[in-house]
Parts: C-alpha cells; sequence; structure tokens
C-alpha cells in the first residue's frame, strides 16, 4: 500500500498536467463552463461513512450550455507529502476512479447563470483505509462527454485513534492577532473614523474577537497591538476625526463608540483567562529600526506598548512571546531584542530557518532556537508558512468568490498532512496569519472549530510550545544582517528620524509636563514607525509623521524671545531688559542664550555677563531675564539671543537679535561729578588758609564777633541756607544775634559746577 501511495506522486507530476491541458482543450471546443465545489459533508472522511458534495457550475458562454453534468472522483492512495497535495491543488486532474454516481443537470444553463449540483460516494467503496488526505475531483462533462472543467479539493480520512497509529496528536497553537493600522495623533484625535465599522458587528475586529470567545478550547494566544487598545479606548469617550497643527480647528466630533466598549469590555474578559502577548507599540517595524539604527525608537516603542496596553486592558501584559512583522528577522534583530527587552521566545515564518537540505528529509517541527549576539539562547517558534499563505486568501473577497469552503478545507488537510507523513513523531505546528488577517466572521470560527475537533490535533499555547525545546534539525542559520520583505526603507525613516529628533528637544524644553501630554507625543511618533505603512501604505505613514511636525512647528512658534531691535546704554555698562514669552499649554524650562555678532576684520568691545541659569516660564506667561553688557569702546554692536534646554542643548526657534548702543554720555557725567568734586576740595582748603590766616583778628574782635563768623563760615562751606533756632544741626544758625548775611562771605563755589553738571 506505501509503495502504490509513492506511484499517486509520480502520476500526479506526469498525469496532471496533461490532465490539465486536455480538460481545458475540451471545455475551449465546448465552449467555457465552469465547476467548483462549495462544501464537503463531513470535511473529514470516516470508515463506513458517506461524503456529501456540492457545489455550482456557471456558464461563462453567450449561448446555452445543456446536457451537463457532475461526476466526482477519488482515489484509494493518499498523499505522502504536502508538496503533493500542493501539486494536485494546482492543476492536478488525473482520471482517478469515479466516486458514487455523476449528477445530471436537469435543462440547460443559460448563459452568465448559475446551476447548483450535489453528489456523494461510500467511503469504503473509495478504498480509503489509511490515516492521511485524499484527492477529491469534481469534473464537469459535457454533452459530448469531454471535459469542460474542474474543481480539486483535499479530503482528510480518519480510521480511528488506534488505526490512525499516532504516537501522540499534533500540537496546534495559534498566533491570534488584534492589530491594525495606528491612528493616533498628537491631539488625541483619530486620522479617521474606520476603525468604528470593524469593532461594530460583522467588523473585522469584532469577527476575531467573537471566534475566540466562541471556541475558549483552541487555548488561543492573543496578540494585541497596544495602538489598537489606545484607538478604542478613544472612541469610548466623545472624540475627535482628523485634526489642524494647532489642534483647535478643522476637526470632526464624534459621540463615545457603544461598540468600541463593547469589544473592549470582551476583550479583558477572553485575556483573563486566555494567553495574551503585545507587540511593540503600533507593532513597530524592528527590523527596519534596527537596520537603521533606530534601536532606542524600537525600545522606546516596547515600553511604551507596555504601559498603554496594562492601562486600557486594567492588568499587566509583556513580552515573553514577541512575533515581528511579517515573521521576518535577521540575527541583529533578535540580538538586540534580547539585549534591550529581554525577549526570550520569538515567532518566526517557517521559510526563514529551512531545514538544510544536507540531512535529507526528516519530520519538521516547529520549534528550534537560535543563539543570540549576545550569548543567550532564544526559543523560535516558526509559524508554518503554508499556512500563513492559505490564511491570507481567506478574506472576504474570498468568501464572495466561493472560496471560503477551500480555506477550511485545506487548513484540515495540511495538518492532518503534517500528522500524518511522521506518525511516530511528537510534533507541533503553529498557525500565524497575517497582522491584517480578515476573515469572515464565519471563517474565523470555523477555522477554530476545526482546531478544536479534529481528532489528530491538539490546541496548546505559544509559551508551552517554547518550553518544549528544540527538535534538533539542523536549519539554515539566519543571516546576520537581511532586509525583511517590504520593511521601512531608509529614506522613510530618515524622515521620521527628522522628526524624532525635533520632538526630543521639545520635549526637553518642557517643566514638569503632565504624562499623558508626554505619553501623546510618544505614541504620536511611535505611529510613524508601524509595520502598517510598509509598501503603498507609505504615504499614511508620511502623513502622520508631517501631521507631527507642524504640530510641533506650530507649538515652538509659541515660544518666542521679546526685546527691542536697539538698546541705547548711557554707558560702559549696564543691564538690557529681554522677555521670554510662552504660549504654550505647559510650563518650560529654558536658558537664555546672547552671543556678540562679530565684524570681520574687528574685535568686538562688548561684553556680556554671567546669566542665572535656567530659568522656568509659566505658561501663558512672559519672564523678563536682564542680560548684563558692558562695553569698553563707543559704538553699536549686534548681539544674537537664543534659548536652549536645560541639559544645554540649543533649540531652533524662538531666537532674534538686538543692537546696542554704547554712548558717550554716561563718562561726560562722570567727568562732571569728578570735576565738581575737585572744586569742592579745593574750596574747602582755601576757606580753611584763609581762617588760619586771620585768626589774631577774629580773636580781638570778641567773643560774639567770633560766634558769628563761625556760623557764616559753616554756612558757606556747605552751600546751604541757615535756619534760625534749630539748634547746632550742620548748615544752621547756632546763635539768634543776627540773621543777616556777612557782607565779605564769599559765593557759593559750587553753583557753576552744579550747573554744568545739570546741562550734561
Amino acid at each position: 500500500m506505501l509503495a502504490a501511495a509513492a506511484a499517486l506522486g509520480a502520476a500526479l507530476a506526469l498525469a496532471a498536467p496533461a490532465s490539465a491541458a486536455a480538460a481545458r482543450q475540451a471545455g475551449a471546443g465546448t465552449g467555457s463552463g465552469s465547476v467548483s465545489i462549495d462544501s464537503v459533508s463531513p470535511q473529514v472522511a470516516r470508515p463506513d461513512g458517506t461524503v456529501s458534495v456540492t457545489g455550482t457550475v456557471s456558464n461563462g458562454t453567450g449561448h446555452v450550455l445543456s446536457g451537463l453534468q457532475v461526476q466526482l472522483f477519488t482515489s484509494p492512495l493518499w498523499f505522502t507529502t504536502r508538496d503533493q497535495m500542493d501539486a494536485f491543488l494546482t492543476g492536478g486532474t488525473a482520471a482517478w476512479e469515479q466516486a458514487g454516481n455523476p449528477f445530471v443537470i436537469a435543462g440547460g444553463v443559460a448563459p452568465g447563470a448559475t446551476a447548483g449540483w450535489h453528489a456523494s460516494f461510500k467511503v469504503s467503496v473509495a478504498g480509503m483505509t489509511q490515516f492521511g488526505v485524499y484527492p477529491l475531483t469534481a469534473k464537469l462533462i459535457g454533452v459530448s462527454g469531454g471535459v469542460l472543467s474542474s474543481d480539486q479539493t483535499l479530503l482528510p480520512f480518519w480510521p480511528g485513534k488506534q488505526a490512525a497509529g499516532l504516537a501522540g496528536p499534533l500540537q496546534v497553537a495559534w498566533a491570534w492577532p488584534l492589530i491594525d493600522k495606528p491612528r493616533r495623533q498628537v491631539c488625541t484625535a483619530l486620522t479617521g473614523n474606520d476603525l468604528a465599522p470593524s469593532l461594530g458587528p460583522g467588523g473585522r475586529l469584532a469577527a476575531l474577537l467573537a471566534a475566540g470567545q466562541q471556541h475558549p478550547g483552541a487555548d488561543l494566544t492573543w496578540v494585541i497591538d497596544p495602538a489598537l487598545l489606545a484607538d478604542a479606548d478613544a472612541m469610548t469617550r466623545p472624540y475627535q476625526v482628523g485634526s489642524t497643527a494647532n489642534c483647535t480647528t478643522g476637526t470632526a466630533k464624534e459621540p463615545a463608540s457603544a461598540a468600541a466598549a463593547r469589544w473592549l469590555s470582551a476583550l479583558r474578559m477572553v485575556i483573563s483567562q486566555q494567553q495574551a502577548v503585545i507587540t511593540p507599540y503600533a507593532d513597530a517595524d524592528a527590523t527596519a529600526l534596527v537596520h537603521q539604527g533606530l534601536t532606542g525608537d524600537l525600545g522606546a516603542a516596547y515600553a511604551l506598548g507596555r504601559v498603554v496596553a496594562g492601562d486600557v486592558l486594567r492588568r499587566p501584559l509583556g513580552y515573553s512571546v514577541t512575533a515581528p512583522a511579517g515573521g521576518a528577522a535577521d540575527l541583529s534583530t533578535l540580538t538586540a531584542l534580547a539585549a534591550a527587552e529581554h525577549v526570550g521566545t520569538v515567532v518566526l515564518n517557517s521559510s526563514e530557518m529551512p531545514p538544510e537540505p544536507s540531512q535529507g528529509w526528516r519530520p519538521d517541527n516547529a520549534v528550534t532556537s537560535v543563539r543570540t549576539g549576545v550569548g543567550t539562547t532564544m526559543s523560535v517558534l516558526l509559524a508554518d508558512d503554508t499556512l500563513t499563505r492559505i490564511l491570507a486568501a481567506g478574506g472576504p473577497a474570498a468568501a464572495a468568490q466561493g472560496t471560503q469552503f477551500a480555506v477550511e478545507q485545506r487548513f484540515l488537510a495540511e495538518t492532518a498532512m503534517i500528522a500524518a507523513e511522521a506518525p511516530a513523531s511528537a510534533r507541533a505546528v503553529v498557525v500565524a496569519p497575517p497582522d491584517d488577517w480578515s476573515p469572515t466572521a464565519a471563517l474565523a470560527s470555523a477555522l477554530l472549530s476545526e482546531t478544536v475537533s479534529a481528532p489528530w490535533l491538539k490546541p496548546t499555547t505559544l509559551t508551552s510550545l517554547a518550553g518544549d525545546g528544540a527538535d534538533g534539525t539542523i536549519r539554515a542559520p539566519l543571516p546576520v544582517s537581511k532586509q525583511s520583505p517590504g520593511e521601512l526603507s531608509g529614506g522613510y525613516l530618515s524622515a521620521v528620524r527628522a522628526v524624532g529628533a525635533s520632538l526630543s528637544l521639545y520635549e526637553s524644553m518642557l517643566y514638569e509636563a503632565p504624562a499623558p501630554y508626554r505619553q501623546a507625543l510618544d505614541e504620536a511618533l511611535a505611529a510613524t514607525e508601524s509595520s502598517a505603512w510598509r509598501g503603498g501604505a507609505r504615504w499614511q505613514g508620511l502623513a502622520l509623521a508631517n501631521g507631527l511636525s507642524d504640530y510641533l512647528a506650530d507649538a515652538e512658534s509659541k515660544v518666542k524671545i521679546i526685546a527691542s531691535a536697539q538698546v541705547t546704554m548711557g554707558g560702559a555698562s549696564g543691564t538690557v531688559p529681554v522677555s521670554i514669552e510662552n504660549g504654550l499649554h505647559q510650563a518650560i524650562r529654558v536658558s537664555l542664550n546672547a552671543t556678540v555678532v562679530g565684524v570681520p576684520g574687528k574685535t568686538s568691545q562688548l561684553t556680556i555677563g554671567r546669566l542665572h541659569h535656567p530659568v522656568t516660564v509659566q505658561p501663558q506667561q512672559p519672564l523678563t531675564v536682564r542680560l548684563p553688557v558692558s562695553s569698553a569702546a563707543i559704538g553699536s554692536t549686534e548681539v544674537r539671543l537664543g534659548l536652549s534646554t536645560a541639559d544645554g542643548r540649543m533649540l531652533p526657534f524662538g531666537s532674534t537679535s538686538l543692537n546696542v548702543q554704547s554712548t558717550p554720555y554716561g563718562r561726560a557725567i562722570l567727568l562732571v561729578i569728578a570735576a565738581a568734586l575737585g572744586v569742592l576740595v579745593l574750596t574747602s582748603a582755601y576757606r580753611g588758609v584763609r581762617r588760619w590766616l586771620h585768626g589774631d583778628r577774629d580773636a580781638r574782635v570778641g567773643s560774639g564777633t567770633g560766634a558769628w563768623q563761625a556760623g557764616a563760615d559753616s554756612h558757606a562751606g556747605l552751600g546751604g541756607h541757615a535756619h534760625p533756632g534749630t539748634g547746632n544741626s550742620p548748615g544752621n544758625v547756632v546763635t539768634g544775634t543776627s540773621g543777616a548775611r556777612n557782607p565779605t562771605e564769599a559765593p557759593d563755589d559750587l553753583a557753576d559746577a552744579r550747573r554744568w553738571a545739570d546741562d550734561a
């Protein structure tokens, strides 16, 4: 029997292309008609059972097709490899044994019309005995007996646990994705409102969640993007769609979404009972970020994802298992994840580490490991590449084309084939649909139902598989550095890097800004680095980056230096008042920097004193800083004013300049004052000498006359006026014998000096 099964592969390789060509030739001679298989019941054949098949015949010609019948064909020979199954489905129509009676389509099929058909056969008559997968073909036969078209499907056969001879069921672990493109903007507004229908009844995300709820026995591992959680959470309150740079105009306000609230509530309940892991925020393109030297951004995305997921889901989630976008990563990426994030298990596509051909065929397994560049061993779970491609075809478009059944049946057949090709080996398979997988609710539910009910499968979690250890298969090593398909380009990330640098400067200027505001800024940047912007979606990521850049430019324009264009300094030194204006809603902490603009070939004589660094400027309030300046020469000097962050980084905005004019007036005043003081000293000395020279005559005049003369001298020396009756205060008359002025008293010698000073 094994030899016969092997012969099936040879028959497929030789007969299938010829049979397909014959069918096409026959169809071309009698007009184009097509047949499809729409369902098989049961989907798994069993001993002594009957298999019923239904389908559709379509007339794509311009005339009526009549005399049509549909005949089923199968074989007692089973497939021995997955490659044989693939060859059969892509054109194998070998003339195997008829199964059951043909279905005759009564009457004719009008142009453009369809007709249903159904047929059945006994499993025992078909000769199926061995656990495995068998071919099943439906052929549309014309009135002349020629084959107009055919459709193929795969039929697993289960003879019972004992007869199957499995060492143990095939462990199957799903990485069930709840991932979407990020819509979060810096203003916490969403870019669009297309998430609402996805969370509502019949929507993509609603279908994925509902299927997981309905089949807890599938033991799913939920892979959740925190950015999706943030967007859905924002919708549970009145939210805005679209925004402008200033975050105040041009936005549409939406009411709170009941669908978003229900979806989040259901998700919280599900993950309280099932395993869940998270992606970095916005499912950041890890490979691209590592390749472009943005490992800091990748670390920030992981940290941000942990915070957001914990806040929204109200429980901590981590990165015990991580799945790089597209299932592709090189050794440099895994090393970065191991070193910075301590990731211990990663999910990759099986095509990343295929078995080495030199060791010959051996049973493949989903569990292996790699040695990272930091010396740690990382478990690698290899998601089956064929299953990923099959599931990718199961979106809404596939359902409209009647191929949803084909996806279901192929999933069953592929897992049965994996189990049957090495029944004595304990093996596992990982199923990882694409991140943007969009199955119908019916398909998602059917696949999980098959996961639970297929007798050769045993559901398990990704973490459980990781603990099983590698199977010893020699695999192709991961390249140290290799671009993954479609990863974000260096040009794209260069634009994002520039926005990130601007954001870093802006955030370093903020002083004690509220944590939600800082988080919103970080989320806006992380959203631009999402793997969702790979390929043709690049422009959407650039739109987010441009929106963040516009917001920063608008915010930075509200931080200004206000100073007079020209300042006249009445002396060699002084202070220049400069105002820092903060029009933001957050306080800032900055330093004022002043630089003398030099003239080529000339040394500047203006110097600037030490400033108090830094200063805190409260929201919506200006702060005046006095700039100390001094000049050794008379003239005009340009001073450039700018701001820097508290850690010394210059801010590229808010700068201005002023012109400091140093004048001679201050020096003139000082000279006049010095001259006046000199006259005062000389006059005092002169009077002292005069009193000394006339000392004898004053003594002869008598005591009364001497007292009067002393008072007059005191009055003249102080340059004031006597006020009788005020006691012995300086400048006042001591005795009151006469109030008349001595006609010989010298005039006020300081009058001219004071007048010169006033004029100056």
